[in-house]
């Protein structure tokens, strides 16, 4: 009987457990689960916590399956009452129960084993049969999906342990419990960890002072209202005409060509939209509240890219990958990761009672008598009593000790190698990973987060559930 373990048991664990309940050769598998027991079914980013907390995606594109496009939706209008909800950011918590519930039902038809322990090693014999091992058992499979999860947090200060530095902050209810009312509260990083956390100190402290902190001052765009539309030049088959043409590549100057021709027709001005919403600062998200819809059809021009973004990235050479991410990453990511509106809404209030301030040009922290002085490129300096890291995550894969056991021995190995633009190597679109020691690792399939510098843009649930849906079909 063939064994299959999928190790790791958040968005993309589910995705590709729920995706082999789609096929009837699975039925004859045998199935091992490796979990986290902490966050079994839910995976980091949706355990149990506050329900302050909001998805930075729409429900209509979180549903964890392939088949049913508004299954989240239904599911949140049964069970939450929340009807019509299309369009909303819904909690994360609920979104981790219907992970859950979903990752049951897949349970009861596939009748997995689970074993709720952390791989701590895996090694390869000279037959190509995989051994996986927990601190209390080892088990020889035929195939693993390595579905980890989440890569480890940034830590640019070296802050990590120090009693006041909350280096991964969720659950926010467990994480922030010792920080008390009224204090100097400072959040590293701008982006959608630190909203979360703004959310929750507004809500559940008194007298409470938050700083944004960070290199820039800029924050994502506010998200606007997306149209129903689709591509006529940034599509799969015109890249592939092109691909064809020449030699497999498309440059980067082509797909700018295309989405500017992208935005004509869609009567978009992107250099004029670009340039009033340059700095995201402040004054930016103020005028994006109140846009009038050219905001929302980019995004959504942007966001209808996400089922065939990983083939566009694959498609540049490395010269041009380089030159997106020096030019225009930045821009590309702060409007394809909007942040809901009723959150910048709160931002901006906070910014005027007094409650929230920013500053950029973040140059060093230090730690001074149990708290922290922060100090900027113009020689001012704050200080606060505690501070959030939302930096978010490394996607430089190196060894770290910031990093599972799991993910240090693969490296150690040579099992797995690093991709130059993170995450680590794997062969497009069958994930199997690449190992400077074995080649290409055909029974060694990776999702998620770990594949994010080949699959670019990764970061929603849709392209995960879409991706592993495809790699088990693949390989039923």
């Amino acid at each position: 009987m063939t064994k299959i373990a999928i190790v790791g048991m958040g968005a993309a664990g589910v995705s590709v457990l729920h995706a082999m309940t789609k096929f009837p050769e699975y039925a004859d598998a045998e199935i091992i689960i490796y979990t986290d027991p902490d966050t079994f079914g839910t995976g980091l980013p949706y355990q149990p916590d506050t329900s302050i907390l909001l998805l930075n995606q729409r429900a209509e594109t979180m549903s964890i399956k392939v088949e049913d496009p508004l299954d989240f939706v239904k599911w949140a209008a049964v069970n939450k009452g929340f009807n019509d909800g299309e369009k909303a950011h819904l909690p994360r918590t609920w979104y981790g129960e219907y992970l859950q519930e979903t990752m049951n039902k897949a349970i009861e038809i596939l009748k997995p084993t689970i074993i709720k322990e952390e791989v701590q090693d895996l090694s390869i014999k000279i037959d190509g049969a995989i051994i996986l091992k927990t601190l209390n058992s080892e088990k020889q499979v035929n195939m693993v999906h390595l579905c980890i999860g989440h890569l480890p947090y940034q830590d640019p200060y070296h802050l990590k342990g120090h009693p006041s530095f909350i280096y991964n902050p969720y659950p926010t209810y467990e994480k922030l419990e010792a920080i008390p009312n009224g204090s100097r509260v400072g959040i590293v990083g701008t982006g959608l960890t630190g909203i979360d956390m703004m959310r929750y100190l507004l809500r559940k402290r008194e007298g409470i002072k938050i700083y944004f902190f960070s290199d820039t001052g800029t924050f994502s765009s506010v998200r606007g209202e997306e149209p129903d539309d689709a591509l006529n030049y940034l599509t799969l088959e015109q890249l592939e005409r092109e691909k064809k043409h020449n030699g497999g590549f498309v440059s980067l100057s082509k797909m700018i060509e295309w989405f500017k021709l992208e935005c004509e027709d869609k009567e978009i001005n992107v250099g004029a939209l670009l340039n009033r919403y340059s700095k995201g600062d402040i004054d930016d998200l103020k005028a994006q509240l109140t846009d009038e819809g050219q905001l929302g059809m980019l995004q959504m021009i942007i966001h209808a890219m996400d089922p065939y973004l990983a083939d566009y990235w694959l498609a540049l050479n490395e010269t041009d990958k380089k030159q997106y991410f020096h030019d225009y990453r930045a821009d590309f990511e702060r409007f394809r990761s909007p942040i809901p509106s009723e959150s910048i809404s709160e931002l901006l209030e906070g910014c005027e009672s007094g409650k929230i301030s920013i500053h950029k040009e973040l140059k060093a922290i230090a730690d001074v008598q149990g708290a922290f002085d922060v100090s900027f490129e113009n020689g001012k300096n704050i200080q606060v009593d505690y501070l959030i890291n939302a930096t978010g995550q490394d996607k430089n894969i190196e060894k770290s000790y910031n990093n599972s056991k799991l993910l240090n021995n693969l490296l150690n190995k040579r099992i797995v190698q690093p991709e130059v633009f993170g995450g680590i190597q794997v062969i497009w679109p069958t994930s199997q990973a690449v190992s400077q020691r074995y080649g290409i690792i055909s029974n060694l399939v990776i999702h998620g987060q770990l594949i994010s510098g080949l699959q670019y843009g990764n970061n929603t649930v849709g392209m995960i559930r879409d991706h592993a849906y495809r790699v088990v079909k693949i390989n039923k």
